[in-house]
């Protein structure tokens, strides 16, 4: 279904007047849970609940809610910092099945086209997203993307990447930075994306080495200078993917032929170990300096809390250096804290805002290529993004995806996108039909001063309804 301009206005007119609000006006202050909605009993929290679980998931649901208020925030998260694949919901592991590009090694996916790999990483990254019960994990995943950034367009760095993230990103994502930095820094994905590849003794290439220490550790101001990169870059030199003849092609390999054993000076520190060990030795330091652990703390401020007061990252980084770069240890500081209640709402990229909204609907997906397409439309296909530094945050970036997101919302509730079906009015039972929808997709009581505004100009069916609610301002944020 494609938005006419008559509809356009209609959107614009059900998110006019004051519903801009959302940035400085929080949900925060009426978020007790929503009575029970077509039989899904969503037991009293506490009144931040909701707000809570929009940061720590990619979408908070009534049944989310059920098990925050069964297990106490401090628990629901240490289940979260712990997923256990095991424990994860029988259906979840089916849909999950299958996927041809996680089973066999990237060397044996030359005979897929890229595109059809591509189609798999973007199927599999959206039915976690929706599905798991492991929503923090997928979340972390979802940030080192950004962070480690590979583009699956370069070269055939696709076939690499259901391995980069199944065993670096996701092996790592809540454990330490120093283990997940060394899988990166060893990936083929990463090495061929940033063409480490091709850095030798001699004549070495300096883009890995910049990305890395401006992107992946210190930081634009981490106090490097191109020396510095310079040098990074002759430590790295034999770092490549196998490609001989009868040797496992595809692999990491480090050439000691192409090395430079020279020593060398990084941010004033002498390496000259030799061979492997000088680049394991700068990625040893660099995860452990200061201003990588500023670096990073600020990121996940920005992504979970929506701001980086220097209060707030200043406790967190000093978490990260006396816990080793515990990823695990410094979300447990964000996340219990206080402020995460009192912070800003944050603009849904158009990745968050397709799984929120496949969630707020319980939606049945396969999430094949028909969703894929309303998600590329949006601008956000997964391991889409050319630049090594990821998809940027923020609501300015993302403003040219607004009719795509309610075009998407208009063929989600009208049941158009093939392989996807939500059943609205199971969410309705025998509720009134505004109310009810209105707190499952916002799990919001019905005083909500932007749930009474949105009922004043809803209008049509169901569906339209509930279209209307997803492409609503307040959707748009957590």
């Amino acid at each position: 279904m494609k938005i006419s301009r008559r509809q356009c206005l209609q959107l614009a007119l059900v998110g006019g007047a004051g519903l801009l609000s959302s940035c400085t006006a929080p949900l925060r202050h009426a978020m007790t849970p929503p009575p029970v909605v077509s039989g899904l009993a969503s037991r009293r929290g506490l009144p931040e609940d909701t707000w809570w679980l929009n940061r720590v998931t990619f979408g908070v649901t009534l049944t989310e809610l059920d098990r925050l208020a069964e297990l106490g925030r401090v628990a629901y998260l240490e289940q979260q910092l712990h997923p256990n694949e095991a424990a994860e919901e029988w259906l979840v592991r089916l849909r999950l099945r299958g996927f041809e590009v996680f089973q066999a090694a990237p060397a044996e996916l030359g005979d897929l086209p890229i595109p059809e790999v591509v189609r798999q990483l973007n199927q599999h990254a959206i039915l976690r997203a929706t599905y798991s019960r492991y929503q923090l994990l997928e979340r972390m995943v979802d940030l080192w993307r950004d962070h480690f950034n590979v583009f699956a367009q370069k070269g055939l760095c696709a076939y690499y990447l259901p391995q980069y993230e199944r065993d670096v990103l996701r092996k790592h994502a809540l454990g330490r930075f120093v283990d997940l930095l060394k899988g990166t820094a060893r990936s083929p994905a990463m090495l061929l994306y940033l063409d480490n590849a091709q850095n030798r003794r001699g004549v070495p290439n300096e883009n890995y080495a910049r990305e890395l220490l401006e992107l992946h550790t210190l930081g634009v101001h981490g106090g490097y200078t191109q020396k510095d990169v310079q040098e990074v870059a002759r430590c790295f030199t034999g770092w490549t993917v196998e490609g001989r003849f009868l040797r496992p092609r595809g692999k990491f390999r480090f050439d000691s032929a192409q090395h430079d054993d020279a020593p060398k000076r990084v941010l004033g520190q002498v390496i000259a170990e030799g061979g492997e060990r000088d680049a394991e030795q700068v990625l040893e330091m660099l995860a452990q300096h200061p201003s990588t652990a500023r670096h990073l703390c600020t990121k996940l401020c920005v992504r979970f809390r929506g701001t980086a007061p220097e209060a707030t990252v200043q406790r967190l980084s000093a978490v990260y250096l006396s816990t080793g770069g515990n990823i695990s240890e410094v979300l447990r500081e964000l996340l219990l804290s206080e402020e995460i209640l009192r912070s800003p709402p944050v603009f849904k990229r158009p990745f968050d805002y397709m799984v929120s909204a496949l969630r707020a609907l319980y939606a049945v997906t396969d999430a094949n290529r028909p969703l894929q397409e309303h998600l590329q439309k949006m601008g956000q296909p997964i391991y889409g993004w050319s630049l090594p530094d990821g998809y940027p945050t923020g609501e300015e970036a993302w403003k040219g995806s607004m009719l795509a997101r309610w075009n998407f919302a208009l063929s989600l509730c009208a049941n158009e996108i093939r392989g996807t079906w939500v059943d609205i009015r199971a969410l309705v039972g025998r509720n009134d039909p505004t109310d009810a929808l209105l707190q499952a997709v916002f799990c919001l009581p019905p005083n909500h001063p932007s749930l009474r505004l949105l009922r004043e100009r809803l209008s049509g069916t169901l569906q339209r309804q509930v279209a209307l609610m997803l492409a609503s301002p307040q959707f748009q944020w957590r």
